[in-house]
């Protein structure tokens, strides 16, 4: 991830996203949370849903009974649906992206 967000200006910016993630059992709110850093230190825009994006299971099959998970995927599916089109109806009546300012870097060594 590292090398595809660093050093690659703002190839990513104002593009739509969602990290989703699948796990066992634990660890999936920390990955969730380090794959969505990535997203917003890059100028896009990030899709939610009723709940944090992930399903558990450590198989296809326990994952398909997950039931509140895949619910969860459902309703990121229909947001990120709807975030498109919208983006696109506003592209098509003239809205504008957001002017990007040059990026300033803080020096904490003074």
């Amino acid at each position: 991830m590292d090398r595809v967000f660093y050093g690659r200006g703002n190839l990513f910016a104002n593009k739509v996203a969602a990290g989703v993630v699948s796990c066992r059992r634990g660890g999936a709110t920390a990955a969730f949370d380090e794959i969505n850093k990535y997203f917003l230190m890059s100028n896009m825009i990030v899709v939610g849903s009723q709940y944090w994006n992930m399903v558990h299971g450590s198989k296809k099959e326990d994952v398909e009974k997950d039931e509140e998970g895949l619910q969860t995927m459902r309703a990121l599916g229909n947001n990120m649906t709807w975030l498109l089109k919208s983006i696109e109806a506003g592209r098509k009546a003239g809205v504008e992206l957001p002017e990007k300012e040059e990026t300033i870097r803080t020096n904490f060594i003074r």
